[in-house]
């Protein structure tokens, strides 16, 4: 309570300075968390990617003959996608599905055609993401071995055809020049999750979808893996990388080999728009905005300490009648220290406020959002939601930075304040230095 007392004081009497402080934290608290939210959207686990910490891809392969002449790379095949990744130890479910939504008409007869995402998926699609059913059920797998032409929309897909509130379970469309059943709505999913939003999904055994489209080895498909609990990616990648030895030795004289790029890939990877003939590395990334943050960091540290110092100059006396009376340096610098951190964490709240406003609200007009596969003109129009960018961890961090900042900004002033003389400070002789 004397704390909260004490800072009420400085509001009263040192008012400009205290709000400068303030409005310093904010500041710098608003650039970090903006960049760290908007970093962390391609790795927060949100629906119906609620389990992304445990899902990986496998996604591209490169093939290299006649002596690393040729090299072809893309999508791999359905038969490679089940010769890297059926069976792996520590998998849980795996689902092969097309690497990118196609872009496609689809309508109902008599009534318009409107362009859109389809994404062509099996049944352990839907066991990995848990998509929101607002009618119908998931494809069986019986469904798709089959290919029947059954379909689920989205949410905003189905009112766009059929109209609001309709039960259109067993309705008929077209996509493309195939007619299918609807067999049921999904909610809408955020178009900045890029790898699961779609208009419309379609089992892949429905649409002709050829098993390999180059040859043997690539095509269109991808393997989408989700982890036993506990399971290390690491472990994962090394069983993935003994395949690729495996099929090199029984391609070795046939001039045949495939390039292991370090696949299957985390969330974070697949988001940052790898391509399939190169080994990504995020690290030059993480390096360059963990210095970004220091400079952020730093700055206002730099200004604030000058803020903070002229603060103390005017408690000299007081700070001194306190020593005068037994009081420790210890406690002193403690006091003081906490004084500070309460200032910057009210900071800190106003910019992460701050932010959040900012990125929910504004952000696509300055932060390009998705990869250069991003299939839709509303993923660059999409804003994250608060469920995308708020949590516990986020306030921690927080709370990590201000403290960080108030260490740099008031920890100098306060050892220096705390180590006064008593007679001097009394006498108000250091007051000016």
């Amino acid at each position: 309570m004397n704390y909260i007392r004490q800072i009420i004081f400085e509001l009263r009497h040192q008012t400009l300075m205290t709000w400068l402080s303030i409005a310093g934290t904010t500041i710098a608290v608003f650039l970090i968390m903006s960049d760290f939210m908007v970093s962390r959207i391609n790795i927060v686990s949100a629906a119906p990617e609620s389990r992304r910490e445990r899902i990986l891809y496998g996604f591209g392969g490169e093939v290299v003959s006649y002596g690393g002449k040729n090299r072809s790379s893309s999508s791999i095949s359905l038969e490679l996608a089940h010769e890297l990744y059926e069976g792996l130890d520590g998998v849980e479910l795996v689902a092969y599905t097309d690497n990118y939504a196609e872009t496609i008409a689809i309508g109902i007869d008599g009534g318009k055609s409107v362009s859109s995402a389809l994404r062509k998926v099996d049944d352990n699609f839907w066991k990995i993401y848990d998509y929101t059913f607002e009618q119908g059920a998931p494809f069986t797998r019986e469904e798709v071995e089959a290919g029947v032409n059954n379909i689920i929309l989205s949410h905003s897909t189905a009112e766009t055809h059929f109209g609001k509130d309709a039960d259109i379970l067993g309705r008929s469309l077209r996509v493309g020049n195939r007619e299918y059943r609807v067999s049921g709505v999904v909610s809408d999913v955020n178009p900045l999750m890029s790898l699961t939003c779609a208009d419309a999904f379609v089992p892949h055994t429905s649409t002709g979808m050829p098993s390999n489209v180059w040859n043997y080895y690539l095509g269109d498909y991808q393997a989408i893996l989700l982890l036993n609990p506990g399971t290390d990616p690491a472990s994962i990648q090394q069983q993935t990388e003994g395949r690729y030895n495996a099929f090199n030795d029984r391609h070795k004289n046939d001039d045949l080999s495939l390039t292991y790029h370090g696949q299957p890939y985390d969330t974070e990877i697949m988001n940052s728009g790898v391509g399939t003939n190169d080994t990504p590395d995020l690290s030059d990334k993480r390096r360059m905005r963990y210095i970004g943050y220091a400079i952020l960091l730093l700055i206002p540290a730099i200004n604030l300490s000058s803020m903070t110092r002229s603060r103390m100059r005017r408690r000299v006396s007081e700070i001194g009648l306190r020593r005068a009376f037994g009081c420790t340096r210890f406690r002193l610098l403690s006091d003081l220290l906490t004084e500070n951190f309460i200032l910057t964490l009210l900071g800190g709240v106003l910019g992460l406020g701050l932010s959040i406003v900012f990125i929910t609200t504004f952000s696509n007009y300055f932060v390009a959002y998705g990869n250069i596969y991003g299939m839709t003109l509303a993923q660059t129009m999409a804003r994250p939601s608060l469920s995308m960018l708020f949590s516990w961890q986020i306030f921690f961090v927080v709370l990590g930075f201000c403290f960080l900042l108030n260490l740099l900004s008031a920890g100098i002033p306060a050892l220096k304040a705390a180590f006064t003389n008593p007679a001097e400070a009394l006498s108000g002789e250091n007051a000016h230095k």
